[in-house]
């Protein structure tokens, strides 16, 4: 089963392994319903290079094909009622500096209230952030 970590600095104080609702998200993460984002979330080419900057520093050991590092971050978001994210909890992927990065880029172009389209319901999504780099 993937272990998830609870994004520092959200709505909550609990630890994961005491919250019974990321216990939760952990068994049925791919049923959960896609998020889709009310506005543009920027990323690409410089978001990757940055990403590249944090996996090399912090030494993570990702995997590589035909010459390229591909490292999918999966991350589930708790939504309120008006739309706004109140956690946003990363898949563990070997590299919680990266996961710390998707985490605080969410935050900072999806963190406002209304970033997801959610009908007037509070509940769970999923989404993710994809990177590629040279090897």
């Amino acid at each position: 089963m993937l272990e998830l970590i609870l994004a520092a600095g959200m709505a909550s104080a609990t630890t994961p392994a005491n919250d019974p609702v990321i216990a939760e998200l952990s068994k049925d993460f791919y049923s959960l319903e896609l998020a889709e984002f009310t506005k543009r979330i920027p990323f690409r080419d410089r978001h990757e290079r940055q990403a590249e900057r944090i996996a090399k520093k912090a030494n993570c050991k990702l995997h590589s094909e035909v010459g390229w590092i591909h490292k999918r971050v999966d991350f589930a978001l708790e939504v309120s009622n008006s739309g706004k994210i109140k956690r946003i909890i990363p898949f563990d992927t070997g590299c919680p500096e990266l996961e710390n990065y998707v985490i605080e880029h969410i935050k900072e172009y999806a963190g406002k209230d209304g970033a997801v389209d959610h009908a007037g319901k509070g509940k769970w999504y999923r989404q993710s952030m994809t990177f590629r780099w040279p090897e």
